[in-house]
């Protein structure tokens, strides 16, 4: 029995999910090219369903009501909050936040909960239903299940985990009125023990401190994060006013009242930040925010005598935070589900509703996020051909991990495509951009020639799996999918200074046999340079999606300062 899943609300995606297995998983911003892209998957789902060649049994929607049932109904809704975010709209006056905030306040929590529910799963599954039957007519026909936002989210953490038993704890900014969970995860079953009030968000308060800061909602938290680093300690007694955990009520609490994240931003900005300097305002309020999330993981943990913890939610791209809690003396093993975000839940929803239906629980944890399309060569050889820019030439090549190390070991920058492309926000050696982690220019070259990213954010690192230990002094397991942090050894500091934060970590892809030709590359630079790790980014130019086909590789070559590009078994340069 075959489940697409479908996220509908922003970074819409789909996923494909049958016999406790994901089959296939994308996010619509890759076929769109418009980051975070919001509303209806049609181009996710339509893949998937290809992909399956028709053969689907059941719909998965991963969102009950809230702002998911208002931009159901009224799309532009949703379009217009993105635009908000991403600056692409001019910022709505005071006033106009005030009386938004209004109904904002009316709707946060949801309550009654049974009301919400009701409505929101009656409405959505019918407007489900009529979009899908515009992607295929059959797909009208199949049963829609709703599943509740953060049920959605823990299963998206528990079931790829492999975890028997877990303890699964979700964090965000909101979702069907709440912005957190903690569950019990235990052969399959999934036992909410407790949830949190979306009018009291731990993750609204750092997306509003990363608006505060002028920076993007829902995208730039990780900038803010980063510039933590650039701090000398700092405490600021204000945001325990906003949102903290109550070990005695057993949840998050505040005295603020209810604010939507332009609103916190805006208080956050007068009352707050106005008396700090950025670099200190997010240094605290990264700690704040790790101390709140240590306080409740070492709290349920107590609660329940369940050391496997599984987490997802978008708070949860937090690298340094989900770092503090790998290494917790309470905390036995860590999995962080690899699209933490909203993006993620079309794997949840979908595999929540095919463990429903057939009861089957896979206990072996992912080792891999290739879900999405991969092209032949022949592909590859119709998309250069398509290329009618002269400023390029193209050539076969029999070892292309080869020809790549010899080019990374003499300096130089490589873009590189290769196989399925990876589900989630990292690039994980198929759709990578790739360079010498010892050499600190390549940072500079990175950012002139292709990111444009602010000085304080860093680039990130492969390394392989039998050098971690040896390169990362607090390494306790393989993390396949970047989700966390580790701190490089003062001896290896140089050779990672270019895949390095100025507080000595990174965050790495420890790469087992899941990616054999991507291994075999770094084998061949370390055979140069001594050590088993590249600098490691994302194919794209500054604000555009991650490459999915070979058309958007070859666009990436033609446009940014990149002069190279690796893909399939080809190499194309620059004349």
């Amino acid at each position: 029995m075959a489940v697409i899943g479908i996220n509908d609300s922003h970074d819409a995606g789909g996923a494909l999910v049958e016999d406790a297995s994901i089959i296939g998983a994308v996010n619509e911003e890759r076929f769109t090219k418009r980051k975070n892209e919001v509303g209806f998957p049609s181009n996710s789902i339509r893949y998937l369903d290809r992909e399956r060649n028709g053969e689907i049994d059941a719909i998965a929607l991963g969102w009950i009501g809230g702002n998911a049932l208002v931009s159901r109904i009224f799309p532009q809704h949703d379009i217009k909050r993105r635009m908000l975010w991403r600056h692409e709209l001019d910022k709505p006056s005071r006033l106009h936040m005030h009386f938004s905030n209004l109904v904002y306040r009316a709707s946060q929590n949801q309550n009654p909960k049974f009301l919400w529910k009701a409505i929101g799963s009656t409405i959505s599954s019918a407007i489900t239903s009529k979009r899908l039957g515009r992607v295929r007519k059959g797909l009208s026909e199949k049963k829609v299940y709703v599943i509740d936002h953060h049920l959605a989210h823990a299963a998206s953490a528990y079931y790829p985990s492999g975890f028997k038993k877990a303890l699964i704890i979700t964090l965000d900014g909101a979702g069907d009125g709440l912005s957190g969970s903690v569950s019990v995860g235990n052969r399959g079953e999934i036992e909410r023990l407790a949830s949190f009030k979306a009018s009291t968000s731990l993750g609204l308060l750092y997306g509003a401190a990363t608006v505060a800061c002028d920076m993007r909602y829902s995208e730039d938290e990780g900038k803010l994060m980063s510039l933590a680093a650039y701090s000398y300690p700092k405490e600021i007694k204000g945001l325990d006013e906003i949102c903290r955990y109550d070990t005695k009520r057993m949840e998050f609490v505040s005295r603020r009242g209810t604010r939507n994240e332009l609103l916190l931003a805006e208080y956050m900005k007068d009352h707050i930040l106005s008396k700090n300097d950025r670099e200190s305002f997010a240094y605290a309020v990264q700690r704040h925010a790790e101390e709140q999330v240590r306080k409740l993981v070492m709290q349920w943990v107590d609660e329940t005598g369940v050391h496997d913890i599984a987490v997802a939610g978008g708070f949860f791209s937090n690298v340094i935070t989900n770092s503090m809690i790998e290494h917790m003396p309470e905390v036995r093993r860590l999995f962080i589900f690899p699209q933490m975000g909203d993006g993620g839940l079309s794997v949840g929803a979908a595999m929540y509703v095919d463990f429903m239906l057939k009861g089957r629980i896979d206990y072996k944890q992912i080792e891999s996020a290739y879900f999405g399309p991969s092209y032949s060569d022949e592909q590859i050889y119709e998309a250069l051909k398509r290329n009618r820019n002269r400023s390029i030439r193209h050539e076969r090549i029999s070892d292309p991990e080869g020809v790549a190390a010899e080019m990374i070991n003499d300096g130089k920058i490589v873009l590189w495509f290769q196989g399925g492309m990876e589900y989630g926000p990292r690039a994980l050696g198929n759709r990578s951009v790739l360079a010498l982690p010892g050499i600190y220019e390549n940072r500079e070259k990175l950012n002139l020639l292709i990111k444009k990213r602010p000085y304080y954010q860093p680039f990130a690192s492969t390394i392989l799996e039998e050098d971690a230990r040896k390169l990362l002094s607090d390494y306790i397991s393989p993390n396949r999918f970047m989700t966390s942090a580790n701190r490089v050894r003062d001896e290896y500091y140089q050779d990672m200074i270019a895949a390095s934060h100025i507080d000595r970590t990174t965050r790495p892809q420890i790469l087992g046999n899941e990616n054999k030709q991507y291994r075999e590359l770094i084998k061949k630079v370390k055979r140069g340079t001594g050590i088993g790790a590249v600098l490691n980014t994302s194919l794209n130019k500054h604000g555009v999606p991650i490459a999915m086909s070979p058309g958007d590789a070859i666009w990436t070559l033609e446009n940014t300062g990149a002069d190279r590009l690796i893909i399939g078994n080809y190499l194309v340069e620059k004349r």
